[in-house]
């Protein structure tokens, strides 16, 4: 049966023994402070012998500065309070509620949960403690594009895999060892900026100490793949890792590009049904590929503790391959879609949005706020000609000091050469928009696609026709078939 899944089989494939490590990385963590301790003693011990006898040296001023600098690196650190945001009622989501708790009684965690959405394709989990280290709470974030694309079993693998850190029996050692190991990256980092060499060996072991208990953490993550794996079975956790893993950049990129601009601008628009829609795009606008490319996959450093997708699928289920699995969907765990997306917004969103389609957001929401930016400025699309678009390129192609002087944003600018060029050509590609706009265009935009202008049949993108004119490919003939010849010129 898939659901027989031998643990210890997997642990032995990846050649780890968390147990055994742990006691490692005791050891090391002992050796680390006695380590740090006895230098910080050791470097107070030269200004104190030095005043025992009459004034210290400069030898002794700078221990005493290495020992504060140690000792500073060596302080508490509270966990920074991020704005999470209250979780969600149990009133509100109790078949999700239900759903959690039940996975982690078969577990054996006895905390309480409290359920937060999360703006990210993952699931995760973190902890409050009593002062004496006695587990309390557990906070799951609860990534919302996940509930369009998991199926309950795959959604519930995920949730079991972030129990695993916490199951009985292992309750302190997942904790204990992510915070030990940012605890002491903490304090290595604040060194790596210390100009005193007598900082370099402390420094140095922290590093190595949080690359070797990177094997420990790594081999903590295969096991609570095997036991979700067991909860639920291999097939069922394969697919929701791959899922999770294919998402990420498409929902990342989404969130940051689609979403967000949306929201900002005061429309409440559908949150499933726009990301569905990026998902299909064809071709996608410059920026938003490169974001999904981009995305931070396979970025790994000493501080990260996630196996490659490959290992972990190859640790569940040997030669299950990497193809897509079919999309599902578990909405109705909140209630639905519609009632998922309101506490959404609920939870990132204080102020009032208006409801807006996505067929209609770009006519209703941002083609008037473009043309208000520019309306009564010496930007109205009333007063400059679209044709002065071929001037105010070749100006950005050059050096925009002129454009810069009359668009550059409020206050001290440290911008770079290509930075101003690059603020310039946005705001003239917006104000090719508000032109096009005044000559019975209507803008039309759709999730990850370049933004288009209609009329008639005829469709322009205004970036094309940006990127044409710093190109010094676009001709006066064809702006003006675009508009009829203007002829104040108010841009020289």
């Amino acid at each position: 049966m898939e659901r027989a899944v031998d643990t210890m089989t997997t642990t032995n494939r990846n050649k780890a023994n968390p147990g055994r490590g742990a006691a490692l990385l005791l050891a090391l963590w002992l050796g680390f402070w006695l380590l740090a301790l006895g230098l910080a003693a050791g470097l107070l011990w030269v200004p104190i012998a030095q005043l025992s006898r009459g004034t210290p040296d400069l030898a002794g001023y700078a221990a005493a500065v290495g020992a504060a600098t140690l000792l500073y690196a060596l302080r508490p650190r509270r966990r920074q309070d991020r704005g999470t945001p209250l979780p969600l009622l149990r009133e509100n989501a109790p078949a999700l509620y239900a759903k959690v708790g039940q996975i982690g009684a078969a577990l054996g965690v006895k905390a309480t949960v409290n359920i937060h959405l999360a703006n990210a394709a993952s699931v995760t989990m973190s902890h409050r403690t009593s002062w004496h280290g006695k587990l309390t709470s557990l906070e799951l974030g609860l990534g919302l594009p996940l509930l369009i694309a998991l199926s309950e079993d795959e959604l519930g693998a995920l949730i079991a895999h972030e129990f695993g850190h916490f199951a009985a029996g292992k309750g302190g050692l997942g904790p204990w060892v992510y915070r030990t190991r940012e605890s002491i990256a903490n304090s290595a980092l604040d060194l790596g900026d210390s100009l005193f060499f007598v900082d370099l060996l402390y420094a140095l072991f922290g590093r190595g100490f949080v690359r070797l208990s990177a094997g420990v953490a790594r081999a903590q993550e295969f096991e609570a793949d095997a036991l979700a794996a067991g909860k639920f079975g291999r097939t069922v956790t394969c697919n929701a890792l791959k899922k999770v893993d294919m998402m990420a950049p498409m929902w990342a990129a989404y969130a940051r590009h689609e979403l967000y601009p949306a929201v900002a601008r005061g429309a409440r628009v559908p949150v499933f049904d726009g990301f569905r829609r990026f998902c299909k795009a064809g071709v996608r606008r410059a920026e938003v590929a490169g974001a999904i490319g981009n995305f931070e996959i396979g970025a790994k450093t000493a501080f990260d503790v996630h196996p490659t997708l490959e290992r972990r699928i190859e640790a569940i289920k040997p030669g299950a391959g990497a193809g897509a699995p079919p999309l599902a969907e578990c909405t109705h765990l909140l209630g639905g879609e519609a009632e998922a997306e309101h506490a959404w917004y609920d939870f990132f969103h204080d102020g009032q949005l208006e409801k807006c389609s996505w067929e209609r957001f770009g006519a209703d929401v941002v083609q008037p706020q473009i043309r208000q930016r520019f309306a009564g400025s010496w930007m109205d699309p009333e007063r400059l000609p679209l044709g002065d678009l071929i001037l105010m390129a070749e100006e950005i192609g050059e050096e925009p000091a002129h454009l810069w002087d009359r668009l550059k944003p409020e206050g001290i600018s440290f911008l770079s050469r290509g930075a101003k060029r690059k603020h310039v050509a946005e705001i003239v590609e917006e104000w090719v928009i508000a032109s096009l706009d005044q000559r019975g265009f209507t803008l039309a935009v759709a999730p990850g696609q370049a933004l288009r202008m209609e009329r008639d049949g005829h469709t322009v993108l205004p970036s094309e026709l940006m990127a044409a004119a710093l190109g010094r490919t676009l001709t006066p003939a064809a702006l003006a078939a675009l508009a009829p010849r203007q002829k104040v010129n108010l841009y020289k």
